[in-house]
């Protein structure tokens, strides 16, 4: 750098504060045409004006108010995880289920029972339309609270052997998942909030050497498990 080249970067350094001072005086003559604005105006006048400045304030102030509320997260459910107690309140209140349909309290929550015959014919998956009508009243209930949801197929000991279902394993998995499938899709229930397992006969409640008995063991349970689970 020569010598120029240095006065010259020096005198641009110094004289920098010409600019800050235009910009106060700039701001200080804008200040006194307002103040001698306001002193020729009348009373009603300067009234007018403030009432005019209060309505663009207050509808600023109320745009930015809505646009923060509306940025704010939702919460999409006011609904809670309740205990086995509520739970099993909420089912008597609000269900006229079937006489084949029982629910009652065990270690991981509230089971409603549900007998294959009244879901599904013989080797079948298919939800009967009948059945439909049961499980719309259970979901009524599961609308009001946010438990998950277990979805269990049993059936009994005799072996099925077909195509599509080569064992009780794949029978009581797919109902377990049609009703979940129904449940999710009708009554738009968060998937992820139901899990589906299928025992095929291995967890039987009664014996399998009775139709009696067989006929208990074939069934779908559906656990609605207590905060205690999650």
């Amino acid at each position: 750098m020569n010598q120029h080249d240095y006065y010259s970067n020096s005198n641009d350094y110094i004289n920098r504060w010409v600019i800050s001072y235009a910009d106060f005086i700039t701001m200080l003559l804008a200040l006194f045409m307002v103040l001698y604005a306001a002193s020729s105006m009348g009373a009603s006048k300067i009234k007018d004006v403030n009432k005019s400045l209060e309505k663009v304030f207050v509808s600023e102030t109320h745009n930015a108010a809505q646009k923060s509320a509306e940025d704010e997260p939702q919460n999409p459910s006011d609904k809670e995880i309740l205990p086995p107690e509520l739970v099993m309140k909420e089912l008597k209140a609000n269900s006229q289920l079937d006489d084949s349909v029982i629910f009652f309290k065990e270690k991981r929550g509230i089971v409603i029972r549900l007998n294959d015959n009244m879901l599904f014919d013989l080797g079948s998956a298919i939800i009967k339309p009948e059945a439909k009508v049961e499980l719309d009243k259970i979901a009524q209930t599961l609308s009001t609270f946010e438990n998950p949801v277990v979805i269990e197929g049993h059936t009994d000991s005799s072996p099925i052997m077909t195509e599509k279902y080569p064992s009780n394993w794949e029978l009581s998995t797919a109902r377990a998942t049609n009703i979940i499938s129904y449940l999710t899709q009708q009554h738009e229930f968060s998937a992820g909030r139901f899990s589906a397992v299928g025992y095929g006969e291995y967890m039987p409640v009664s014996s399998n050497d009775t139709p009696e008995g067989r006929a208990k063991n074939r069934r779908v349970d559906i656990i609605i498990l207590s905060s205690d689970n999650n």
